[in-house]
């Protein structure tokens, strides 16, 4: 996916901030490169990258693959942390 050409809405980019951290995070802390966690989840590695870098606008699909893959329940790859 390229990165959108207008700006992203404040609300929506602030979800994207804790979805890229969080999938970041928990990536990470299951010791899985990228390449694993996409061949887990199987999506493609540039789209983990596009949403680890807050770029990708994800298909619930994919978000429901991603936290199945890092076993989590899909409201976590969006906590915000408070």
């Amino acid at each position: 996916m390229a990165r959108p050409s207008k700006k992203m809405p404040a609300k929506l980019a602030r979800h994207a901030r804790w979805l890229a951290a969080n999938v970041r995070q928990l990536r990470q802390d299951a010791g899985l490169s990228q390449q694993d966690l996409a061949t887990a989840a199987e999506i493609r590695q540039a789209l983990i990258s596009e949403i680890e870098r807050g770029e990708a606008n994800p298909t619930l699909e994919s978000l429901v693959k991603l936290a199945e893959a890092l076993k989590v329940d899909l409201a976590r790859l969006f906590d915000s942390g408070r």
